[in-house]
């Protein structure tokens, strides 16, 4: 049977691989779609295999939860998160969104010893840092002046920083499936009240959307229940830094589907980031299976 951290390295280059798909989804849709339908149905098609999977783990308790104070801020994260994510996909390139809510790892390491009492050692730290030198060097955002895209994706950085938190702290008491279903549950309530308010962003999708937000809806869900589990065997500081394989991942895909051409200082920046993310999971390898130490 696999260690605990090691169970919530592998939960969380799950959510890596499906945080890439619904990214490249999204980043097809802005054409087409308005947000506000786009969240619509991300949420919809989200809710069944949230449903399905909560009852068939928790049976007539599904929906019970121990800390509904902490659900009610990572709700407030979540969804938040959610939109500026989504802004920020349709207003720069997918490398660099991805790239600068990576940068929520600075946040969380330096809040984790206070907010959640985890013990940040040097060998995390300094690869911590040594990530996001690399992240600078990938994207090198203040080249030139700042964009709306960027602004979101730097606010979005720093909400899910808090996120990142709150999950760990549900992570600890609360089943992750069911975090997972309340948390869509509730986005889709907001999302459809903003439909009824403001109904011109309203648009009935084509014929050829039509699987890619069926597609959005599902891999979401994976993706809340690989993210969510993950926190629950695995520090803050861990999973959060593990999701820099993204920022190289979506570099390549974004070179391939979309053209965006990285410079000597970005692909320097992608070995510097893969480099960093192969420490930690080797750290958390050798830590699994002896005593943990200060110097974690």
């Amino acid at each position: 049977m696999l260690p605990a951290q090691m169970v919530g390295v592998l939960c969380t280059l799950s959510a890596v691989a499906c945080g890439l798909i619904t990214g490249l989804i999204v980043k097809v849709l802005s054409d087409d779609l308005s947000l506000l339908t786009t969240l619509f149905y991300r949420f919809l098609f989200c809710l069944p295999l949230l449903f399905v999977t909560a009852l068939w783990v928790r049976g007539r308790d599904f929906y019970k939860l121990h800390q509904k104070k902490t659900m009610v801020v990572r709700v407030i994260f979540g969804l938040s998160g959610i939109l500026l994510w989504f802004l920020a996909l349709r207003n720069i390139s997918l490398g660099q969104a991805t790239a600068l809510f990576q940068s929520s790892v600075l946040f969380v390491t330096l809040a984790s010893p206070f907010v959640l009492a985890e013990k940040v050692g040097p060998y995390r730290m300094s690869a911590v840092l040594v990530g996001m030198i690399g992240i600078i060097l990938l994207t090198d955002p203040f080249s030139g002046p700042l964009s709306g895209g960027v602004w979101y994706a730097v606010v979005g950085a720093v909400v899910h920083a808090g996120l990142s938190l709150s999950l760990r702290r549900l992570g600890k008491k609360d089943e992750p499936v069911t975090i997972a279903l309340l948390h869509n549950v509730a986005g889709f309530t907001l999302w459809s009240a903003c439909l009824l308010v403001v109904p011109a962003q309203m648009q009935m999708p084509d014929s050829h959307h039509w699987p890619l937000l069926i597609a959005l809806g599902v891999i979401s869900s994976l993706l809340q229940l690989s993210f969510t589990t993950a926190y629950q065997f695995s520090d803050a500081v861990v999973v959060v830094t593990l999701r820099y394989l993204q920022v190289p991942s979506a570099g390549i895909l974004g070179f391939l589907l979309f053209s965006e051409v990285p410079s000597y200082l970005q692909a320097g920046g992608t070995v510097i980031v893969i480099s960093s993310c192969m420490f930690i999971v080797w750290r958390e390898f050798v830590i699994s299976r002896t005593q943990p130490s200060e110097n974690r």
